[in-house]
C-alpha cells in the first residue's frame, strides 16, 4: 500500500468521506457524547479527511500518521488555528499533539496495518492515556474467530474519477480471503491512474490486516488499561447500522470509552510472529 498511499492526492480522490458517512458518525458522536465533539484526535489521519470535517463544525483536531506526504498534504489543506497535525506513529501518537480529547476516531481498519497484536494493545493504551473520562472512541475492526471464512472478491471499486493537480484515476480492492498460519486478511488493490502528474499507470499493492477473535480484543482491551464497549456498528454499511458485539462480527465499527483502570491481563494475549504486512507488487 507504500506507492499508493505516498500520493495523498489519490487517497484524498478515494476515501473522502461520503455525506452519508459524515452524517452517521455524527450521529455517533453525539449519541454518546450528548453534543458535538470539542477535541478530536485521529492517530491515523492521513491527509486529514476526518480532521476537516469535525475542524469545520468548530472542534480543535489533532492528527499524526507515519507518512511525511499525507501529513505534508494535512498542514496545507487545513487551517493553521485549530488544527495540529505531525508525522507519527499510532502505536503511540506524539505526546505533543495534546492530550484531554473527548472523541478519537480511527476508522476503515487502519489498526489492521499494525504488526502484532501487542503493538495494537500499545496503540489501545496510548489512546486511553490521550482520553476524557467520558471521551469515545470509534475504531473501526474486524472480529473473525478461528475457522470463519469470509467472501473472496472485490470489497470496493471507484472511478475514474479526477484527481487534484490532474490526470483521473481508478481503484479496485479485492480480498483473498483469510489465511490460515497468520489469521490476516489478505488484501489486493489496483489503481489505474492516466495523466496524473509522478504516478505510475498501474499500482498493483498486496497487503495483510490483523483480524481479531472476541476473548483477543476483550484481552487487549483489558491489557491496555480497561474499555467499555458502548455500541457495535457494521462498518461495512455508511448508515453504521447498529450490530451485535459478539464472536464473528466481521467489519464493525466499535464506540469504546475508558472503563475503570484494570490489572493488565494478558491471558493469551502473546506478540505474534511477524507476518509479511504490506506486501507490494508495482
Amino acid at each position: 500500500m507504500n506507492a499508493f498511499y505516498a500520493r495523498s492526492a489519490l487517497y484524498a480522490a478515494f476515501f473522502t468521506p461520503s455525506t452519508e458517512m459524515r452524517q452517521s458518525v455524527d450521529r455517533l458522536a453525539r449519541r454518546h457524547l450528548r453534543r458535538k465533539p470539542l477535541r478530536v484526535l485521529d492517530p491515523a489521519c492521513g491527509p486529514g479527511l476526518w480532521l476537516a470535517h469535525f475542524l469545520a463544525q468548530g472542534a480543535e483536531v489533532a492528527g499524526s500518521d507515519l507518512e511525511p506526504k499525507a501529513i505534508a498534504m494535512a498542514a496545507k489543506t487545513l487551517p493553521a488555528r485549530g488544527a495540529r497535525v505531525v508525522v507519527g506513529d499510532m502505536r503511540r501518537p506524539p505526546d505533543e499533539l495534546g492530550f484531554g480529547f473527548d472523541c478519537v476516531i480511527n476508522l476503515d481498519n487502519s489498526i489492521g496495518h499494525l504488526s502484532d497484536y501487542m503493538d495494537v494493545a500499545e496503540h489501545f493504551a496510548s489512546i486511553r492515556q490521550r482520553m476524557t473520562d467520558r471521551g469515545i472512541y470509534l475504531v473501526g475492526l474486524a472480529l473473525r474467530e478461528d475457522g470463519d471464512s469470509i467472501h473472496t472478491g472485490l470489497v470496493y471499486e471507484r472511478g475514474p474519477v479526477d484527481i487534484e493537480g490532474g490526470g483521473f484515476a481508478a481503484l479496485r480492492t479485492e480480498s483473498l480471503g483469510l489465511q490460515p498460519t497468520t489469521r490476516c486478511e489478505r488484501i489486493r488493490q489496483i489503481t489505474i491512474t492516466a495523466n496524473v502528474p509522478d504516478t505510475p499507470a498501474v499500482i498493483a499493492e498486496q497487503y495483510d490486516l490483523l483480524t481479531f477473535t472476541l476473548p483477543m480484543l476483550k484481552d487487549i482491551l483489558a491489557a491496555a488499561g480497561g474499555f467499555e464497549v458502548l455500541a457495535c456498528h457494521d462498518a461495512t454499511d455508511e448508515s453504521l447500522p447498529a450490530r451485535a458485539f459478539r464472536k464473528s462480527a466481521g467489519d464493525v465499527v466499535l464506540v469504546l470509552r475508558r472503563s475503570k483502570e484494570t490489572s493488565a491481563k494478558r491471558g493469551g494475549l502473546t506478540r505474534r510472529s511477524r507476518a509479511p504486512r504490506k506486501k507490494t507488487t508495482r
